[in-house]
């Protein structure tokens, strides 16, 4: 065969699709064996480009720079600025990105010269990994001085990376750049910026950019245009993103099933499912076939709105009409069951979703360990995440966190320290989260000497514990009545740079009111005052408690009325404080006049506010007082059982009043009988 019909064959069947490694093996030989005429370069980059586009590149690539060796060894034929690249972009897709440096270095030394082909997959991979700086150095400073002058391509993979970082400042400033060298943008370019700037939320800027580009005689697109309505849609304003709708079409563009998978999608998130299924018809009467993103937003819409039965019945649909669901389909359905308590049913999609032979990611797994958690199944969770690593599924710090977190709320701290233990072992890391989850398991069970040391093994390993993690510890210790220990941690969370916040000085302020410190706890609470909190109601129901231990009505009945003057509605509990000041210390219309102006505030005195009055005037051997607020309880259609009775009946014996007692003990039986009658 000749060397231009063996360069014709390669290039067809490179062409064709189906050429395997093994035929580019004996094709790449056969040409290289070639000489007679010599080979253009040409064919051997086609074979390159078979193999950087195969599946499994990552373990294709040394064979890639085997064959590559081969050819640099050939006397008789070269690399081209083509190759290069191909070989540049295989190392940036394999995350090789210092070998992409060495043959960037290769070229410019044996080449013909700088090429912007060359550094342009190069810059592809520095922004596909974030390495922006490095990336603009190569494109505003390297390039031009080796002569090389960047083309559209490297400017648009620039901008890309500078708007996928959020500097659109940067990238405005490029595109004033480039223009300044005469270098004409084109859609992508206004495309790449005006994503980016919906994505910062700056849609007028955006609109405004759609204009200049109009002006430039460059017109919008579809995907200008779908930019734009999607970027109005995640702002909420669905009224807008429907006219800028008709404006495209007004502009001969028709919508593709990306612009209404846009409002879609903000349609179902604000569970406006009717005004969806409105779309869904007329985008369907349009000739625009939905999509599996279009159903997996109506299924997700669905099950948010509690519609599962209909998203279920959707599922069906789409699979009759010959749409394959994908694990983002079944991922919202059994995140929806499982929040649904439907726990079966998501078993079945689980495996629906198996025998489909779509492999659950691990999202759809956490889902189903999470819904078994909160079921307080966390041994069946356990056996999932097993089942997940037997498939090849490697769990993530969500997988353990959950299961801890599952096995902690069921109070089996110890597993949970062996699940830390194991996704440790297993090279995966404990986040801030995790470490919360066990120092609040620690915390309850009164372990607070561990949970100091795991906040010290944070400290030590560079995690950042956060208002979560030191509002426990605190918490821990104000339970304890460790107030010395309670300082300092406060002190370390201020010089770590976390601000106490509501929860923590309340937590604090609550452990010196049960201590009796009175001055510690107004030291605390102007503390909390001076950093710009504002005390809710548990804060003074916290304070409260500690005056009325301490016998202060009047100061208890002062901060009560601070806490109304500052707009704070007093619920029941904050009532009952107040209430139980005045049964120990004040008159029983002082007590009467507190319940009547609960009833005027819409708060109702519960089953405890009437049993804890009886308690505190019992106790007190009050018990004409008991025995009105008994007959109060059973006014306001509260029914007292033998616990509300008891203490009653227990001073009545105490006091040698046995008559009174059994006069109490008939009364009792009577209206249990009289009960008894009604329910028959």
């Amino acid at each position: 065969m000749g060397t231009r019909q063996l360069e014709s064959v390669v290039r067809e069947r490179c062409r064709s699709g189906t050429l395997t490694v093994p035929e580019v093996h004996r094709l790449f030989d056969q040409l290289l064996a070639t000489s007679n005429p010599v080979p253009s370069i040409y064919p051997f980059n086609h074979l390159f480009t078979v193999l950087v586009r195969t599946k499994n590149l990552t373990n294709y690539y040394p064979t890639i720079f085997s064959l590559f060796n081969q050819l640099t060894q050939a006397k008789h034929i070269s690399p081209d600025a083509c190759t290069y690249s191909i070989l540049i972009n295989c190392c940036t897709r394999v995350n090789r990105v210092g070998l992409a440096f060495v043959l960037l270095g290769r070229f410019l030394k044996v080449g013909p010269g700088a090429d912007a082909r060359v550094f342009n997959p190069l810059l592809k991979g520095l922004c596909k990994d974030n390495m922006i700086h490095e990336a603009a150095a190569i494109v505003l400073d390297k390039m031009p001085k080796l002569g090389c002058t960047p083309d559209l391509f490297s400017y648009n993979t620039l901008m890309n990376g500078l708007c996928k970082m959020g500097q659109i400042d940067k990238a405005e400033e490029l595109l004033d750049y480039m223009v300044s060298k005469g270098l004409q943008p084109n859609a992508v370019t206004y495309n790449t910026l005006t994503d980016g700037l919906c994505k910062k939320g700056e849609i007028d800027k955006a609109k405004e950019l759609l204009d200049y580009m109009a002006s430039t005689g460059l017109q919008p697109d579809v995907v200008t245009y779908t930019t734009l309505i999607d970027g109005l849609c995640k702002k909420g304003q669905v009224d807008k993103a429907r006219l800028m709708l008709q404006c495209m079409v007004s502009k001969g563009l028709q919508p593709d099933v990306v612009t209404y998978n846009a409002i879609m999608d903000v349609l179902c998130k604000r569970e406006e499912i009717e005004k969806a299924d409105e779309l869904l018809d007329r985008m369907v009467s349009k000739g625009i076939n939905p999509n599996i993103v279009t159903y997996t937003t109506l299924i997700d819409g669905l099950c948010k709105k509690g519609m599962i039965d209909k998203a279920v019945n959707m599922l069906q649909h789409i699979v009759s009409e010959g749409h394959e669901p994908d694990v983002m389909t079944y991922t919202a359905l059994m995140d929806a069951l499982c929040k649904n308590g439907e726990i079966n049913k998501a078993k079945d999609v689980l495996h629906q979703m198996i025998a489909k032979v779509y492999m659950p990611n691990v999202v759809t797994y956490n889902t189903f360990m999470d819904a078994l958690c909160k079921e307080g199944q966390p041994e069946l969770a356990e056996e999932l995440l097993h089942h997940m690593i037997s498939g090849g599924l490697q769990p993530n710090v969500v997988s353990y966190s959950t299961l801890i977190d599952g096995f902690c709320k069921m109070d089996k701290l110890e597993k949970a320290k062996k699940l830390l233990s194991e996704m440790v072992s297993k090279g995966i890391l404990p986040n801030t989260v995790t470490c919360n989850i066990i120092m609040d398991a620690l915390c309850k069970k009164g372990e607070t000497e561990n949970a100091e040391e795991l906040l010290n093994y944070m400290f030590s390993e560079s995690y950042l514990p956060n208002i979560v993690t030191f509002t426990t510890v605190i918490d821990g210790l104000c339970k304890k009545g460790l107030m010395d220990k309670v300082e300092k941690m406060l002190n370390v969370m201020l010089a770590k740079g976390v601000m106490p916040n509501l929860v923590t000085y309340t937590s604090v302020i609550d452990a010196y009111s049960k201590l009796g410190f009175w001055k510690d706890t107004i030291r605390v609470f102007k503390e909390m005052l001076d950093r710009g909190f504002l005390p809710d109601e548990v804060t003074y129901i916290c304070m409260m408690n500690s005056l009325f231990k301490q016998g202060q009505k009047k100061e208890t009945q002062n901060l009560f009325d601070l806490m109304v003057r500052r707009g704070l509605k007093p619920g029941v509990v904050s009532y009952q404080v107040l209430l139980l000041g005045y049964a120990n210390d004040g008159t029983i219309n002082d007590v009467i006049n507190i319940l009547d102006s609960m009833l005027l505030n819409n708060v109702a005195p519960d089953y405890l506010t009437y049993t804890s009055l009886i308690k505190e005037y019992a106790k007190n051997r009050k018990v004409k007082d008991a025995m009105c607020i008994l007959i109060r309880m059973k006014q306001g259609g509260v029914k007292p059982d033998l616990a509300a009775y008891s203490p009653i009946l227990e001073v009545l014996l105490d006091m040698g009043r046995v008559d009174d007692a059994r006069h109490l003990m008939d009364q009792i039986i009577g209206e249990t009988d009289d009960s008894s009658t009604q329910s028959g």
